[in-house]
């Protein structure tokens, strides 16, 4: 895709850009942008919330176009210079042929494939595991085993760390730079115990800032997939950029975005949608991506299982994957926790409306919404992998009736999920066991997915 030399010149135009303030890009240029668009297109209330996955393939080539025409209008923001980083018609189609239709990482057995999907192709989708949700340091080890030592994950990312030996984790300070390389060894050890040595990773799940990613990237054989979290949808920052620079000098796959807000500064689903596609295009010639990482999320609840941002996200994940062969990775956001059934009929919704859309790649499970420490358990992780990968080839008039049979269920508690319970409190530690209760909850709700027509793919464990 690139090397550090091309990143020179989004460099560049991060110093010589067109400057603007950021509340003048928040609270004008991309709002009025993006709605005029909208407009544009006649896309004004063509969220169909009755159908949570788009079945107008038409609509969401529509979509697309949009998108594409909101990427050449606004560019890139830099919060750092408060200029603006534009790209002209020519390079956002080069930099989309140029981008990588697939991309491989991890050795020997471990090795995998994440290949461009189209909605409904029958392709499985890879599964990677867990996010950073914050553990303490005694579990992080033990629950990165356990997650690991179910086959349907593919690839490793957090969880993350809060301290280091005992030391509060400081960003921009030298106990970032420490972390890196901590993480990076209990990292190995959890891939170790579970058998999986070799395993691709995505780095650094500790570090907020560049400093871990500077740190300890480099300690892992190439290629794995660099953490470029930028700051919010059609942004960027040095942070992300540092991380880009060695990245490509090193050798490693560069996954770049961030969610776009339903009730943000994109409007409603329309124009989130539309801002969710120029995200993703605008990775490719801007940041030098290998992926990119722009889901939809509702500011209502800080997810993305409810009507709005599950039509939102999928029509962007369509339109995308119908017209280009650019690889994504939209993360689903559950809000409810570890062993409560609101997290299952979440993760059913929000994965099979992902699987059957055509996404190629996830990280899960957001169990909590992350924000609670420890709430993590294996289970969430399988069941997550499980459902993502047995949708694949469903239909979306399928897909729309299992939702339609599941949402229900949950829907009105997304502004008061249940919190669940910490990893401690339904696992023994020591045995990477569940509990009765959550282990006959896991098992019931395979069963109730499998009733809806999702073929699960078993665990190897449990099922």
């Amino acid at each position: 895709m690139g090397s550090a030399v091309d990143i020179l010149k989004t460099l560049d135009r991060v110093r010589t850009g067109k400057r603007v303030t950021e509340k003048q890009w928040d609270y004008e240029i991309v709002p009025q942008t993006i709605k005029d668009i909208v407009a544009k297109y006649h896309l004004e209330k063509t969220c169909d919330i009755t159908k949570p996955v788009n079945e107008d393939m038409d609509l969401a080539d529509r979509y697309f176009e949009a998108g594409k025409e909101a990427a050449l209008r606004l560019g890139i923001f830099c919060t750092n210079t408060e200029t603006v980083v534009e790209i002209d018609e020519e390079e956002l189609l080069r930099g989309i042929e140029q981008a990588p239709s697939e991309m491989t990482l991890g050795e020997g057995q471990e090795k995998v494939t994440i290949q461009a999907r189209k909605p409904s192709d029958g392709k499985a989708p890879k599964y990677g595991g867990p996010l950073s949700i914050q553990m303490n340091e005694e579990y992080y080890v033990p629950v990165a085993q356990g997650i690991l030592s179910s086959r349907l994950i593919d690839i490793h990312e957090g969880p993350s760390l809060d301290t280091v030996l005992g030391s509060p984790l400081l960003a921009h300070s030298p106990y970032e730079t420490f972390a890196g390389f901590y993480e990076a060894r209990l990292r190995r050890e959890a891939q170790w115990r579970a058998g999986r040595v070799g395993i691709g990773n995505m780095l650094v799940a500790s570090s907020s800032t560049e400093y871990g990613n500077l740190a300890a990237f480099g300690v892992f054989k190439q290629p794995q997939i660099a953490l470029v979290l930028i700051p919010a949808a059609l942004k960027t920052n040095y942070t992300s950029l540092h991380k880009i620079v060695q990245t490509l000098e090193l050798g490693g796959y560069v996954e770049s975005g961030s969610p776009v807000m339903i009730g943000g500064y994109t409007g409603g689903p329309e124009g989130c949608a539309v801002a969710g596609i120029a995200t993703d295009l605008l990775q490719y010639p801007v940041h030098r991506a290998h992926l990119s990482g722009a889901p939809c999320y509702d500011l209502r609840y800080a997810g993305n299982n409810g009507r709005h941002a599950i039509w939102s996200q999928t029509i962007a994940t369509q339109a995308v994957g119908r017209n280009t062969h650019i690889v994504k990775l939209k993360t689903i956001n559950q809000v409810s926790g570890p062993c409560t059934e609101m997290f299952f009929y979440e993760t059913i919704a929000g994965f099979t409306a992902a699987g059957v859309s055509g996404l190629e790649f996830t990280i899960g499970p957001r169990s909590g919404g992350g924000k609670y420490k420890n709430h993590l358990t294996p289970l969430e992780a399988w069941y997550t992998s499980a459902v993502f990968k047995g949708t694949a080839g469903l239909s979306a008039q399928k897909a729309n009736e299992i939702l339609n049979e599941v949402i229900p269920k949950y829907e009105h508690e997304l502004k008061n999920p249940p919190k669940g319970q910490s990893f401690p409190e339904c696992f023994n530690v020591k045995t990477l066991e569940p509990s009765k209760e959550y282990l006959d909850l896991y098992l019931r709700m395979r069963k109730y997915a499998a009733e809806l027509g999702i073929p699960l793919p078993g665990d190897g464990i449990y099922s």
